[in-house]
């Protein structure tokens, strides 16, 4: 295969970004490519693209995502900024003459996608959540494929079924055995480990219920190992009081423990639920209700549905809750067959010869 010239957007967060990482690992091992990257500047993409692909050239755009409700006047200059964007982005796309432009949503794939039509650059698109984001569902129409990660997500999107995959969310491919991981953080593999995050910032009512559950698991002298992502330094200083608790404002790598735990403790962002439907792990799901669209319910209740997921709202949240709901899932039997990997389907796709 001669060597590609590939544009990718989308990022602000890690939900977003992951994603395009997952895939650009893959396209790694495969071929050789030139790689052309806009960013969200000062968001997680801008900070790591050129860290994780060296070599890389980096865009970043100053754009903001809009106001809701989307019928605030504020949002008149966040449109004229994103109108700006555009002509930067041609400029760039233009010099750098891609094959296709590869997006994985958010507020920064707006001008992106625009830019790349109006220069008739293949676009592909994937959609992590149930719910599609605003930007993916207006840009969907300039896809050659809208690969989405959720069966029910294809009615969110105005195409010809030929051209939507259900694909699933890629992930990062976990690199090290259950041992060497707990290990790591100085566990035995004598009793269950259990993963606990908010997302990338972290979760103070995750934090502040599961302090309470490490201390009925004290008194009750119920052995089990924790390693606590709290997104907080003070509260990770605070839990190491548990002897049982391995806990970080920031661990660099999760997917590695997510992809060796017995059970997961977490918000439901898509890349979170991709990796433990992609291992076949279990999760107690606390969907963040400040997510738009609500779509971090949906997202949870898909992975129920598998006989994966427990969810929990937060309003119903207490440690009593997360204790019964850790023991029935310790103690579930599940007959879950991890897909494909969807890195292999969507690449089937889009570096078929015709699509490029």
């Amino acid at each position: 295969m001669r060597r590609l010239k590939i544009a990718f957007c989308g990022g602000g967060t890690g939900g977003h970004y992951y994603p395009a990482v997952a895939l650009l690992q893959e396209i790694t091992r495969r071929t050789d490519f030139d790689l052309l990257y806009f960013t969200v500047k000062g968001k997680i993409d801008d900070r790591s693209v050129e860290r994780d692909f060296p070599g890389v050239s980096r865009i970043p755009l100053e754009l903001t995502g809009l106001l809701r409700p989307l019928y605030r006047p504020g949002n008149i200059p966040i449109l004229f900024s994103h109108m700006m964007a555009k002509k930067q982005v041609i400029r760039s796309l233009r010099d750098f003459r891609p094959d296709f432009l590869f997006s994985t949503g958010g507020y920064v794939s707006f001008p992106v996608i625009k830019a790349a039509h109006e220069l008739e650059i293949p676009v592909f698109i994937h959609e992590q959540n149930s719910i599609a984001g605003i930007t993916n569902k207006k840009m969907a129409r300039y896809a050659e494929y809208f690969f989405i990660s959720f069966e029910e997500t294809a009615g969110e999107v105005k195409l010809p079924a030929a051209r939507v995959v259900l694909s699933g969310n890629p992930v990062r491919e976990s690199t090290k055995s259950r041992e060497e991981v707990l290990e790591g953080f100085g566990f035995s593999c004598e009793f269950p480990f259990v993963v606990v995050l908010g997302g990338s910032l972290g979760s103070s009512v995750i934090n502040d219920a599961c302090e309470k559950l490490y201390v009925l698991l004290e008194e009750s002298n119920t052995r089990m190992n924790f390693l606590h992502s709290t997104g907080d330094e003070e509260k990770a200083k605070d839990l190491l009081r548990f002897s049982f608790v391995r806990s970080f404002a920031y661990i660099e790598n999760l997917s590695d423990a997510i992809a060796v735990s017995d059970l997961v403790i977490s918000r439901a962002g898509a890349t979170t639920i991709a990796e433990l439907q992609y291992h076949g792990r279990k999760g107690i799901i606390i969907p963040w209700p400040g997510a738009a669209e609500n779509h971090q319910l949906y997202n949870a209740i898909s992975l129920e549905r598998l006989g994966l997921g427990y969810v929990i709202l937060e309003s119903d949240l207490t440690p009593e809750k997360i204790f019964y709901a850790t023991q029935e899932m310790l103690n579930r039997n599940i007959g879950y067959m991890p897909p494909r990997r969807p890195v292999d389907i969507i690449l089937d796709y889009i570096l078929r010869e015709e699509s490029i």
